[in-house]
């Protein structure tokens, strides 16, 4: 209706004058020109009009509302084409149904043939998989790795074709992770491998500890004594040899002043010297290095450990107060010696109470670390419990006794001139008899030791018994103490007369030393040199003792000690280590819950089960087993010893623990390989052990 006026309006202008070829410019960007006619088509619609003359301010009028028009009709026809450009929008083609296709919103179709198939879509080409097209047939089926199939759990199963489509495969077992059930559930050819227990079963509550097993053993000072590997096995064995890393000492009783000195065999330095019981006689060392003293005035008996790290601070001030060489000059003297020694382990009455002089004139150590003490004046033996000092048993074997020792059959020897006899006891049965008469042979004793062959020497007037046939054999040496040596070679302490020689075959005499210390007992240490006790001269010597066979060698040097030494037993542990139990000693220590087991962190109640040695025994050898147990260093160390067996046959292997009541998180093995031929020795390739953890 607007632009009706508009052009109503123009053709007033025209009929108001002359018509010119100017333009006129009404705004809004519309320009009219003057002088053109305008067509006056409406006339067939409207009535006719009369136009009156037109201002131009009703021009400027109709201009403004025309500019209003336009914008408002702009408007309209962006409107109108947004509502055309919507309904052209891009159709969704999706030819398989599946809500996926082309401009479709759920997005595009990989195959818009297969509704089975949108986003993926597998090669049909090379597998029969879930959703492509079929013959109608089945067929095996496996989604793993091909190269697990049938292997373990994992195995095929089957795969249906329905409606001309390959279904999901039915009854496959494909690789899963391995869990403790017997099976092998991740297919690859081992069964439980990562999740069993250290026992190699699926109780994880059973742990299992070794050695030797993986990996070769490894010796040392703190673990072993007398053994070495053996090159061709790889298996430890007795080895003599390594004896000396830890008994390098000798003990010597100073009779006249109730001590005990320690002197280093290797330095020839007196190492510690210690205050004990009244007037020590004999000395005997033990297998782990440390001494028995017995004392013949009140008949005690005291131990002395010999390694200070294994002294136990008394006091608890934090110190082990023991005898020390504390200026190095070899002697000790004054503030060196110590009241109250911590490394005294105990002083004790094994006899209890007695109101007759006891006069302890025996002492020797047998294969358990236990000891034997003689007594004279009650004509019986004590045997002590070495840790404890308690007293096991007394044997009245009713002969006062002047010393003992020990054989390699664990016969305990007695040298009984106070009944005149060789007394003998035997520990397994509990018997003991007058083995041979001094007097009825012709015998002189004194002394007393035993050789390499299990042979019995006495001193006096130097004769050796062999228990085999009851025979004597008389050397017609003249000696106080005596000492065998591995070699076959018998030392003989000749009071005044020096250190002599004899073989131990033949009685042929080697040569004597002359230290002019009077030397009323004599000893061999580990590294094979001859020691000298010289009661008269309050010092030791030292001897080189010459080659096997030969002349005896010269002195190396003397050391001043204690006053009235008064020593003729095994004083070195050569005897011991050498005759009585020769043999090799190895320990190891296991901790139950190792290995990771988690159960372990919580620090249960483990009780010890089973205990496996894997060892080699030659004729006439054996090993010896014990064990205890603790779940702290202290409770270990200071725990009873259980003897397990002695491991003849292999067919006694595993060894049954779940009835002995072994209980620590700890438990520690001691094995000993002890043989009755020196030639042959048993052997031990590996030890384990398995503990239950509650």
């Amino acid at each position: 209706m607007k632009k009706l006026s508009l052009l109503l309006l123009l053709a007033a202008c025209s009929n108001a004058g002359p018509t010119t070829q100017s333009s006129l410019s009404i705004g809004g960007g519309f320009t009219f020109d003057a002088g053109i006619p305008v067509e006056k088509d409406i006339e067939e619609d409207t009535e006719e009009q009369t136009f009156d003359t037109v201002s131009s301010e009703d021009i400027q009028d109709i201009v403004e509302e025309t500019e209003q028009d336009t914008t408002e009709d702009s408007q309209t026809d962006v409107a109108e084409q947004k509502d055309i450009i919507k309904d052209t929008k891009p159709v969704c083609v999706d030819e398989d149904s599946d809500g996926y296709g082309e401009n479709c919103s759920k997005g595009s179709d990989c195959d818009d043939a297969n509704p089975n198939f949108t986003t993926y879509c597998p090669d049909c080409k090379k597998g029969n998989y879930p959703g492509c097209i079929c013959s109608g047939k089945s067929a095996p089926c496996y989604s793993a790795d091909l190269t697990t199939k049938g292997i373990g759990q994992c195995k095929a199963g089957t795969q249906a074709c329905k409606s001309g489509i390959w279904q999901t495969c039915i009854g496959e077992v494909t690789p899963s992770p391995e869990v403790c059930d017997n099976i092998d559930n991740d297919c690859d050819g081992q069964t439980d491998e990562g999740v069993k227990s250290s026992c190699g079963t699926c109780d994880l509550t059973c742990v299992k500890q070794s050695v030797g097993v993986n990996e070769p053993i490894i010796l040392n000072s703190e673990n072993s004594s007398g053994v070495g590997i053996d090159p061709n096995t790889g298996f430890i064995k007795i080895d003599s040899s390594q004896i000396s890393l830890k008994l390098k000492f000798l003990w010597a009783s100073n009779s006249s002043e109730n001590t005990v000195s320690k002197v280093d065999c290797k330095t020839i330095k007196e190492s510690g010297r210690y205050k004990v019981c009244n007037n020590p006689s004999r000395t005997s060392v033990d297998l782990d290095g440390n001494v028995f003293a017995a004392c013949r005035g009140d008949g005690k008996v005291a131990k002395i450990i010999a390694d200070k790290k294994n002294c136990v601070d008394k006091n608890g001030n934090g110190v082990i107060e023991t005898s020390e060489d504390l200026n190095g000059d070899g002697n000790i003297s004054g503030n060196e010696m110590a009241n109250n020694d911590e490394c005294i382990q105990f002083i004790v009455q094994p006899l209890g109470n007695q109101s007759s002089y006891p006069g302890s004139r025996g002492a020797a150590v047998d294969k358990f670390n236990n000891v034997y003490i003689g007594y004279w004046n009650e004509g019986n033996v004590a045997y002590v419990d070495g840790k404890t000092g308690a007293t096991i048993k007394i044997i009245n074997w009713q002969c006062p006794t002047y010393g003992l020792v020990v054989d390699q059959k664990g016969i305990l020897w007695g040298q009984g001139n106070g009944c005149g006899w060789l007394m003998s006891y035997n520990p397994a049965s509990g018997q003991w008899q007058k083995a041979s008469s001094f007097g009825a042979n012709g015998i002189s004793a004194y002394g007393i030791n035993v050789d390499g062959k299990g042979r019995v020497w006495v001193g006096g007037n130097l004769a050796r018994y062999n228990p085999a046939d009851g025979t004597w054999l008389k050397c017609n040496k003249s000696c106080a103490g005596i000492a065998t040596a591995n070699d076959g070679m018998v030392w003989l302490a000749k009071d005044g007369n020096g250190i002599g020689k004899v073989d131990g075959e033949t009685c042929a005499d080697l040569g004597t030393v002359n230290s002019g210390g009077a030397p009323h007992g004599c000893a061999v240490d580990f590294d094979g040199y001859v020691w000298g006790v010289n009661l008269g001269g309050n010092s030791v010597d030292k001897i080189d003792p010459g080659q096997t066979g030969k002349q005896i060698g010269q002195l190396i040097g003397t050391r001043k000690i204690g006053s009235g030494p008064y020593t003729y037993s095994d004083m070195t542990g050569y005897t011991l280590n050498y005759f009585t139990a020769p043999k090799g000693l190895f320990t190891t220590t296991f901790f139950a819950g190792g290995n990771g087991n988690p159960i372990s962190q919580m620090k249960p109640k483990a009780i010890w089960q089973e205990l496996n040695v894997e060892a080699m025994l030659p004729p006439a050898t054996k090993v010896h087993i014990r064990v205890r147990a603790g779940d702290t260093k202290d409770q270990l160390d200071n725990g009873n010893w259980i003897d397990i067996m002695d491991l003849t046959d292999m067919a006694q292997m595993p060894a049954d623990l779940s009835q002995k009541n072994i209980i620590g998180i700890m438990l520690q093995i001691e094995i000993n390989l002890i043989t009755e031929d020196k030639k042959v020795s048993p052997s031990v390739g590996s030890i384990s052990a398995k503990a239950k953890l509650q």
